[in-house]
C-alpha cells in the first residue's frame, strides 16, 4: 500500500495531461493530493475543469480555493466556487493580478455587498488587504479605524489618493488625515489638489500652495472651485515671486503656430 501511495505522489507532477486525467479517476487520491494538482498553472484548462468538476472541489474548502486562484480554472466554475469563499479568501481574490479581471471584479462585487454586515473588526482587518477599487469604497466610511486601516493597505497608491481627495463623498475626516500623513502630505499632485477641496485644513492648504509651481499657482487662481481663502494666499505667493495673477494672453494667435517672422528663423538670423 505504501509503495501504491508513493507512486501515485510521484504522478503528481507528471506533464502527461493523460496521467493526471488518470489520476482523478483513481478513488485513493486524496483532498491534499488534488490540491498539489490543482495548484498546477501548467495544466490545461479542460484538465483543471475536470478537477473542479469533482464533488471534492464542491465539499473541500481548500480545493475550492486554490481552484479559483489558479488562472487557468475555466472561468464560469471558477466563478461557481468563489461564492464558497470566506470573506478574507476572497480579499486575496480581489488583488490577486494573475486572475481574470471578469472574476476579481466579482470578488469585490460580493465584498462591497457584504461590508455592512461585516462586523467592525473583520471590516478593519479587510481595508488593509483589499484591492485599490475596495479602497475607494471603504473609504466613503466614516468609521476613524477603518479609514486609518485603508492607509497601511499596501496598494494604497498615489491614484487612489488623488481619488480621495477629488471625491465628493468623501469625509472631511478623510481630508484631514490625508493633509496630515507624512507620506501623501509631501506629494506634489495631492498638495496641489488639497487645494481645491473646501474641506481641507486651511492652515494645511497655506503651506502646500506655498511650495506650488507659480504656474500652477496661477491656475489654482483662475479655478472657480478653489475656496476664496486658498486664492488670498495663492496671490501673497505669486506677487512674492513677482509673477502675474492671470496666465498671458494669446490674442489672435493659433498655440503652436509660429508667427511668420519666426517662420524662416529669429530676425538677423538669415544670411
Amino acid at each position: 500500500m505504501t509503495s501504491e501511495r508513493e507512486a501515485l505522489r510521484g504522478m503528481l507532477r507528471d506533464p502527461s495531461e493523460k496521467v493526471v486525467i488518470a489520476l482523478l479517476s483513481n478513488g485513493n487520491i486524496t483532498e491534499q493530493e488534488l490540491i498539489v494538482l490543482a495548484r498546477r498553472r501548467d495544466l490545461s484548462s479542460d484538465t483543471l475543469g475536470a478537477i473542479a468538476g469533482m464533488k471534492a472541489a464542491s465539499k473541500e474548502y481548500r480545493l475550492a480555493n486554490v481552484l479559483v486562484n489558479n488562472p487557468r480554472t475555466p472561468r464560469r466554475m471558477a466563478l461557481s466556487l468563489l461564492r464558497k469563499l470566506r470573506i478574507r479568501d476572497m480579499a486575496f481574490v480581489t488583488r490577486n493580478k494573475s486572475l481574470p479581471t471578469e472574476l476579481r471584479q466579482a470578488a469585490e462585487g460580493i465584498v462591497k455587498d457584504k461590508l455592512p454586515t461585516i462586523p467592525l473588526g473583520v471590516r478593519v482587518g479587510l481595508a488593509r488587504q483589499v484591492s485599490e477599487e475596495l479602497i475607494k469604497v471603504m473609504l466613503l466610511d466614516r468609521d476613524q479605524q477603518q479609514m486609518r486601516a485603508c492607509f497601511e493597505n499596501p496598494r494604497m497608491k498615489e491614484a487612489v489618493v488623488l481619488w480621495a481627495v477629488n471625491h465628493e463623498a468623501v469625509s472631511p475626516e478623510v481630508i484631514a488625515y490625508i493633509s496630515g500623513h507624512p507620506k501623501w502630505a509631501a506629494c506634489y499632485s495631492v498638495r496641489f489638489a488639497m487645494a481645491r477641496n473646501r474641506y481641507a485644513p486651511i492652515e494645511r492648504v497655506i503651506g502646500f500652495v506655498a511650495g506650488l509651481k507659480a504656474m500652477d499657482q496661477r491656475f489654482l487662481y483662475n479655478d472657480p472651485s478653489v475656496p476664496v481663502s486658498v486664492k488670498v494666499q495663492i496671490e501673497i505667493e505669486l506677487e512674492r515671486k513677482g509673477q502675474p495673477l492671470y496666465p498671458p494672453r494669446e490674442e489672435g494667435r493659433i498655440i503652436g503656430i509660429p508667427d511668420e517672422d519666426d517662420a524662416d528663423g529669429a530676425p538677423g538670423e538669415s544670411e
